[in-house]
């Protein structure tokens, strides 16, 4: 199975930062290190050898010593300040605080309880990661609401308003959201009788009901997290660099034609990036995302003309 773009991408920043500190090292070193062959290595440091800062001049590129790697030893000689990015013991916090929220959520994909595991056993301040945690949602509230969307049911709640009175009403749940960081459920208000998006911290009990949803999802605004379809996209190679960011995507490479499979919660939003690597799409299914792109398409044309 061919080596995905960000995976590669991260060695190779990881070899810069790994020869910063230790000066040098042998091929088998690096490759016992990054758990690859010594001819994955050699291409790597190839590829860095020809990369660097724009212009692209001599002097702007990572530079080895040569004779050395003929000798299959590694020695930096230039790294043009590349290097894998380090976070403050600030930022480490603030994103730490992003993740939680979107984890509380329940519909984030498993790559972010995994990365924020990480992160709160590199940061080791308890403390601090509690005081980002405040405030998230309730993990069986939000399991509640999941469970009534996917049975098609209403819910009860006892929710506090913007101005702090308690209410009691029963909606009809659609999606679960995630907007600037903060978790929603997107719904029809029997109490109101009107859409609501109800922030899902403010929910202080939800008992699933027996009654079936009669109304259908508000398509006029919000950002689901929730796949709502899988597309399957075919490109010529030198667009996986778009395709491998796709949250969930599953790539199959034959070295010539890229196809990529993955989960789309917005339409408009994956075709706005799918117009990037145009040229090189040969199809796009299903028929609503290609006609989505197609739209997006002659809107720019009309736009220029």
């Amino acid at each position: 199975m061919a080596e995905k773009t960000p995976a590669r991408v991260t060695r190779l920043l990881g070899i810069v930062t790994y020869l910063e500190h230790h000066d040098e090292a042998t091929v088998a070193q690096l490759a016992a290190h990054f758990d690859v062959s010594e001819s994955q290595i050699r291409k790597d440091v190839t590829t860095l050898w020809m990369s660097g800062a724009p212009g692209y001049l001599h002097d702007d590129l990572i530079d080895f010593d040569a004779d050395a790697f003929d000798r299959d030893i590694i020695r930096l000689t230039d790294s043009q300040g590349v290097s894998q990015v380090r976070l403050s013991p600030r930022e480490a916090v603030a994103l730490i605080g992003a993740l939680t929220t979107v984890a509380a959520s329940g519909i984030a994909p498993d790559a972010v309880s995994t990365a924020l595991d990480k992160l709160v056993a590199a940061v080791g301040d308890g403390e601090a990661v509690r005081s980002v945690s405040l405030g998230a949602p309730d993990p069986e509230i939000v399991g509640t609401l999941r469970a009534a969307i996917a049975a098609g049911v209403v819910v009860d709640l006892a929710y506090v308003d913007a101005n702090d009175n308690l209410t009691e009403r029963t909606i009809e749940p659609h999606r679960l959201v995630v907007i600037d960081g903060i978790t929603y459920v997107e719904c029809w208000c029997r109490r109101a009788q009107d859409y609501r998006t109800l922030r899902i911290d403010r929910i202080r009990t939800a008992t699933q009901g027996a009654d079936a949803v009669a109304t259908k999802p508000d398509t006029s605004g919000g950002f689901s997290l929730v796949p709502q379809f899988e597309a399957v996209i075919t490109a010529a190679r030198p667009a996986r660099w778009l395709l491998d960011t796709f949250p969930g995507v599953s790539v199959d490479d034959d070295g010539t034609t890229v196809t990529a499979r993955f989960g789309v919660a917005d339409a408009r939003v994956i075709a706005a990036q799918l117009l990037t690597i145009g040229p090189h799409v040969h199809t796009i299914a299903p028929p609503q995302l290609a006609h989505e792109v197609a739209a997006q398409a002659h809107a720019v044309l009309d736009a220029q003309a």
